[in-house]
């Protein structure tokens, strides 16, 4: 279990088996991630401290647990896939070409610390009804 990590995922859907990515951009707070890259994904958080303010109420909270050696993780950036992939005549980042890199080599990344996105549907070991 040492090398493994939860993972939390909230929600306002009661989800009866996986978490399954072909949801993704249907809320209104992944408006912004699906215009940055199109590729199908869902979002959860390393540790429950840290959430965005609008998953504080969610109805429900997914914890799931995956290999930390199955996730990128770009804040640390091994590969150096930031740089790889910059634009250099105008200094941006092109999002969708590291997430495609990364799909192909894991099933999700971690970035800004404790966010990560997982780009498969994930099985989830425990479901939380909240009370708000």
């Amino acid at each position: 279990m040492k090398n493994k990590v939860k993972l939390y995922h909230y929600s306002e859907i009661d989800i009866s088996d996986k978490i399954k990515v072909k949801t993704f951009g249907k809320n209104y707070f992944t408006k912004n991630d699906i215009s940055a890259c199109n590729i199908k994904r869902s979002f959860y958080y390393i540790g429950k401290g840290k959430v965005e303010q609008f998953f504080k109420d969610s109805k429900y909270l997914y914890i799931a647990e995956v290999s930390k050696n199955r996730l990128y993780n770009l804040d640390i950036d091994k590969n150096k896939l930031k740089n790889k992939f910059t634009r250099k005549n105008l200094n941006i980042v092109d999002i969708p070409k590291i997430v495609s890199y990364i799909k192909k080599r894991y099933i999700g990344a971690i970035y800004n610390d404790n966010v990560v996105s997982i780009f498969r549907d994930l099985q989830y070991s425990k479901k939380i009804k909240r009370r708000i």
